[in-house]
């Protein structure tokens, strides 16, 4: 089964228009959970330090929780957040499913973990989740009118508040900068 990279971009962009209707960067997590009473994030220290992040899903109360992990850099949690929130929306019966575990064995808080693995092998949902999440922080219209003006891809980074090695894969992608 192949990715569905439209699907994560358009529904990236319709979680943006909804929880960042100024298009601002950084992107305002708070509002997203402000606005989901069914979503708590919490930045932790996690177990394992190749997990930066997960998401479960607790059934007991029909809520989901993303855990960050607090130990990696700034940039990191910030893509990792993103990228939960990318399971989440476009994932999340397979969360609730209790038969799938992505990237690893374990659970958090009694139910069911999807996890975020600094080694991830780029499974359909990863790499929805990482269009999903590169669309929501790192909007088209923003990155080109950044690169316009700066050029710099370590200050696109900054400005978007993620890794030299994120921004550049980015720009890559929207066939702003070569290799």
């Amino acid at each position: 089964m192949e990715a569905d990279v439209n699907l994560a971009i358009k529904k990236a962009n319709e979680k943006r228009e909804l929880y960042n209707p100024d298009n601002v960067s950084p992107f305002p997590f708070e509002n997203i959970e402000r606005g989901r009473k069914d979503l708590e994030i919490i930045y932790t220290n996690l177990l394992e330090d190749k997990i930066s992040g997960a998401i479960s899903y607790n059934k007991d109360n029909d809520s989901f929780s993303i855990y960050i992990n607090r130990s990696k850099p700034k940039t990191r949690q910030y893509f990792t957040v993103a990228h939960e929130l990318g399971h989440l929306f476009l994932h999340s019966e397979f969360i609730k499913s209790e038969e799938i575990m992505i990237d690893g064995e374990g659970t958090l808080d009694g139910g069911r973990t999807l996890f975020r693995l600094d080694d991830a092998i780029g499974t359909k949902l990863e790499i929805e989740a990482n269009n999903f999440a590169a669309s929501l922080i790192m909007p088209e219209d923003l990155v080109r009118d950044a690169w316009g003006k700066v050029g710099d891809v370590k200050e696109c980074a900054e400005i978007f508040n993620v890794s030299v090695v994120a921004m550049a894969i980015r720009l890559e992608k929207l066939g702003l900068a070569n290799d």
